[in-house]
């Protein structure tokens, strides 16, 4: 039986003219026509095509009297502009574009001390024009570049600490020490003789989980996640008929933020619950706001007791990336069937899984072909863990080449313990024309409530701290506009380490494995 296949619904489609490494069947009779196209028309060698400056309106007879135009006239010289910027074949490419779209002059560019043409919008293809065409990589690199002054050296400095301090050095930390932890006790069950309903980790790696909550950074991380937090206070403000005069249990309360939101909208009490040593802090912050009816607890959901048995609403910020990994839907599962009254509702009221394909050539190189040539060292082995482990990043809208489909939906009243484990058949109907090298999943969060709120993380929609969950394929493929892309998903709840997932992703005849974590 075929895993996938991929249906063409158009009748007619021109020929392909961009090369690629993988190009769809093409029929002799297309051949015979290119040919007789190139038997017609004599090229032009390219090094004789006339080429107009960049920075004035003078044209030279080939590209390499123009670069040296540039040096002498403007003292643009290229080769220190692609040592002072590390650029490659597609920075040149770009920094023309920038050029010519916003009519850039030789000493603005030369007083640039930051690349200001990375955005990917100027690799669109514009005007033909020498200049785009031309092999940068053979510029002349033995020119002695200038040296940087202190002021310069300092800047470099600074942008270089500032990219080790990003808020995500905490989360990397966390999901880090979570490894390292899982080879010291691999293996480790829980005791036969606990009667928790709940799967769970061994004993210290949940401990270790709640620990990497302390962390400072990863709380500002989400706080500072404006979509997440200002829907999550809409959710409670917004319905305050809801909420007014109810009992209120926030699980991994964290900073106590959504315990004071259900406080404002009027509940009766408010009781939040922590394992991580964050809860310390919450405590001073509820007392610092003068918040009296928020109670906040130190302890893991399924060992404690606490004060009150029942509550007529049960709020969580649970989701992970792409949505179910860390597993803490199984705490918000537990609090359902032990702690919510009959007639209680959760927030959020339901989650959905979507996912759609994608092609963003320059993000497949620097994530997975990078691996070909570092430093001039060959280290592809590490392309296969470069797949297997999917890329978390915010990614271009722009190079989403289906459109998406939905393949999970949990209502929280009702999902159970098997919510990590499913299997989705997806046909993804393509929308542009590209180059697919990855499978992109994201989800959506829904408060159904009388004044109803919801929020997205889709690469179409505002980006949050979740970002987009990137499934890069082994083998990149052309596709065309109106294809149907066939295939299976599978998620599964990791063997070894429940917080994690394991998935499956059999595309284009070949099955890609995929661990979250």
């Amino acid at each position: 039986m075929k895993d996938t296949e991929v249906k063409d619904n158009t009748k007619e489609e021109e020929p392909m003219k961009e090369e690629a490494p993988e190009e769809p069947a093409s029929s002799s009779s297309d051949e015979d026509e290119y040919d007789d196209i190139d038997d017609d028309d004599e090229p032009m060698d390219e090094g004789d095509e006339p080429t107009t400056c960049l920075f004035c309106t003078e044209t030279s007879a080939n590209i390499s009297i123009a670069i040296d135009h540039l040096d002498t006239r403007h003292k643009v010289n290229l080769s220190q502009l692609q040592l002072k910027f590390q650029m490659d074949q597609y920075s040149f490419i770009k920094l023309i574009n920038y050029i010519r779209a916003n009519k850039i002059s030789a000493e603005q560019l030369l007083s640039a001390e930051q690349p200001h043409w990375q955005d990917e919008k100027y690799l669109r293809p514009g005007e033909y024009e020498p200049w785009l065409c031309y092999d940068y990589e053979v510029l002349k690199t033995d020119a002695t570049p200038a040296q940087p002054s202190v002021p310069e050296l300092q800047q470099r400095i600074a942008e270089q600490s500032q990219l080790l301090q990003q808020a995500n050095e905490d989360m990397e930390r966390m999901r880090n020490d979570y490894k390292a932890l899982l080879q010291k006790v691999h293996g480790g069950e829980e005791s036969k003789g606990s009667n928790k309903s709940v799967p769970r980790n061994n004993v210290c790696l949940d401990n270790e989980y709640f620990k990497s909550y302390s962390h400072f950074g990863i709380h500002h991380e989400m706080l500072s996640d404006k979509v997440r937090t200002s829907t999550y206070r809409a959710s409670l403000l917004q319905n305050e008929g809801v909420v007014r005069g109810k009992t209120v249990l926030d699980v991994g309360c964290g900073t106590g933020i959504l315990s004071i939101f259900a406080a404002k909208a009027g509940a009766a009490r408010v009781v939040g619950i922590d394992n991580s040593d964050i809860v310390y802090t919450a405590m001073d912050i509820i007392r610092k706001n003068k918040v009296e009816n928020v109670e906040l607890i130190k302890g893991r959901l399924e060992d404690t007791d606490l004060p009150e048995a029942k509550y007529d609403i049960i709020i969580s910020e649970w989701m992970g990336y792409f949505l179910l990994y860390e597993s803490m839907l199984d705490s918000i599962i537990y609090a359902r069937e032990n702690c919510l009254n009959p007639n209680g509702i959760i927030l959020p009221s339901r989650c959905t899984l979507s996912l759609l394909g994608y092609g963003n050539d320059t993000l497949y190189a620097e994530q997975v072909e990078f691996w070909s040539n570092v430093y001039e060292v060959d280290m592809s082995d590490l392309r296969k863990r470069s797949i297997e482990e999917p890329l978390m990043e915010v990614v271009d809208a722009e190079f989403m080449l289906t459109d998406p489909e939905q393949i999970a939906n949990f209502d929280i009243m009702t999902v159970d313990l098997n919510y990590p484990n499913f299997t989705h058949q997806f046909n993804l109907k393509v929308t542009q024309p590209g180059r697919l090298s990855a499978f992109v999943g994201y989800f959506d969060t829904l408060f159904e409530l009388p004044s109803a709120v919801m929020f997205s993380t889709s690469p179409s929609a505002t980006p949050t701290h979740w970002k987009q969950t990137v499934f890069f394929i082994d083998k990149p493929q052309i596709v065309k506009e109106g294809d149907i892309i066939s295939g299976k998903i599978t998620s599964r709840r990791h063997k070894e380490d429940v917080r994690a997932l394991s998935v499956d992703i059999e595309v284009f005849g070949k099955k890609h494995k995929y661990m979250v974590v």
